[in-house]
């Protein structure tokens, strides 16, 4: 506008709305990362301009695939609840603890830590961050334990496979959040119930 008259462009500047998260799932994952993740919300734009971070860590394989719904994969972090933050050139919006990074199970005690060659013996191991039985497995000596039953966090109970030699092995318990190993955790004995073979 000015002394001779004005005129006006139509439509000629948009204001646009800064994205807004209303979930991601899955909501937990373990602390190595890797994790593809979906984001949903609203207001997303293309890729280029589009961060997604996790606790502050950038997210890998960001894909925008529309206005509603990111695709990533989660940075390693360390065990707990982090934000979860959306941003691009229009603003940025976060959810609040929206994931969790689970610890990876621990063992700490096999008990008992002996048994015959010929498999069977039941056995209970202590730690940390045990899961449900579903998503986790314990190997000995390699093979897979047979009737593993998941207690609670630090406890499950199995019994051991057979094993060709006495000897020393390892005891092996993974899950969804990773795995952990006991060397030398468990020893078979011949039948005779003697010492293990060197």
């Amino acid at each position: 506008t000015n002394d001779f008259g004005s005129d006006t462009l139509v439509g000629g500047f948009t204001y646009n709305t800064p994205p807004s998260i209303s979930s991601v799932a899955p909501q937990h994952g373990p602390t190595l990362g890797g994790t593809p993740i979906t984001v949903t919300g609203s207001n997303f734009t293309t890729t280029p301009d589009t961060t997604v971070t996790f606790g502050g860590a950038p997210a890998t394989n960001v894909a925008v695939v529309n206005a509603t719904t990111i695709t990533c994969e989660t940075p390693a972090h360390a065990a707990g609840a982090v934000n979860v933050t959306v941003t691009n050139d229009f603003g940025s919006d976060t959810l609040v603890n929206g994931y969790t990074y689970n610890s990876p199970p621990k063992i700490t005690t096999i008990n008992p830590n002996v048994g015959l060659m010929s498999g069977g013996t039941p056995i209970t191991i202590t730690g940390q961050y045990f899961t449900n039985s579903v998503d986790t497995t314990v190997t000995i000596g390699g093979n897979a334990a047979t009737n593993v039953l998941v207690l609670n966090s630090t406890t499950l109970t199995c019994n051991t496979p057979p094993h060709p030699i006495a000897d020393k092995v390892d005891v092996g318990v993974k899950n969804s959040n990773g795995g952990a190993t006991k060397v030398n955790g468990f020893t078979y004995l011949p039948p005779s119930g003697g010492a293990p073979q060197t």
